[in-house]
């Protein structure tokens, strides 16, 4: 039934007067006319519907062919289906990659359960399919999954999830994020789902020298006389600058003591 309301508020705009039919497989949905016995999310969707001309017709499942093959992708199902030429590309870039040599030989050691070999392939949990970093495999394999007209560029965490379903490389979320975010056509077409950021909230300008402070920390820096990182502290009002030397694991309790050397000032 849920599935029916979103479809009506989708579809408002079309179907408002005229008489449709919708076609259900769920025997319990048929009824909902006829139910007596409402809670208060129902009640709300018979309001709703009181918009609509329809009628509710239950179909069994196994009689709705045409909308089961018209709700399912051939092309998702060739994911997992391997050619020929990409497996023999496959298995030459599995002898390049070092990374995979080193999985395959502990894998015919049987030190590992985590990989097994089939027909020359390396697979992993879920059986998945090991793509080696070798011929831009993986970019190619991405690019299908994001930028084929069937795919339609779907996002990150939709592509992640094609691809999650047949392969595996390390570190595949950090490379299908990057090849995600510089699409050009995604950036291009695509807003922004984000609030407004809204307007910038400024600090008090203060009044006079030392009533308001910043302190952070140079890090990183080639180590003197025991100090590898520097506390910089400035006066907001005089722009003045304080640079204190400190050890790079400077605590919480070292910094506050540093800091009571600037009260004076």
């Amino acid at each position: 039934m849920t599935a029916i309301i979103h479809c009506l508020r989708v579809w408002r705009h079309y179907l408002l007067g005229s008489k449709f039919v919708i076609l259900t497989d769920n025997v319990a949905t048929s009824y909902f006319q006829t139910q007596k016995k409402l809670s208060l999310k129902q009640a709300r969707w018979q309001d709703f519907l009181a918009e609509f001309d329809y009628v509710l017709e239950y179909k069994p499942g196994k009689t709705n062919v045409v909308a089961d093959a018209l709700s399912r992708k051939t092309e998702l199902a060739s994911i997992s289906q391997v050619t020929s030429a990409l497996a023999n590309r496959i298995k030459q870039g599995l002898q390049h990659e070092p990374l995979a040599r080193n999985i395959i030989a502990l894998v015919e050691e049987g030190k590992t359960r985590r990989f097994w070999l089939t027909d020359g392939l390396l697979y992993t949990k879920g059986n998945r399919l090991y793509i080696p970093r070798w011929d831009n495999l993986r970019k190619e394999l991405t690019n299908e999954c994001h930028d084929s007209l069937w795919a339609s560029h779907p996002g990150m965490r939709r592509t992640l999830a094609l691809l999650k379903s047949a392969y595996y490389w390390p570190g595949m979320q950090d490379s299908i994020e990057g090849y995600v975010r510089t699409c050009l056509v995604c950036q291009q077409d695509k807003v922004v789902q984000q609030q407004p950021a809204g307007l910038l909230q400024p600090l008090p300008v203060p009044e006079r020298p030392w009533e308001s402070v910043s302190m952070d920390f140079i890090t990183y820096l080639p180590k003197s006389e025991g100090s590898g990182s520097i506390i910089v502290i400035v006066d907001r009002f005089s722009k003045y600058a304080t640079f204190i030397p400190a050890s790079t694991d400077c605590t919480a309790e070292e910094t506050k003591l540093f800091f009571r050397n600037i009260i004076k000032l």
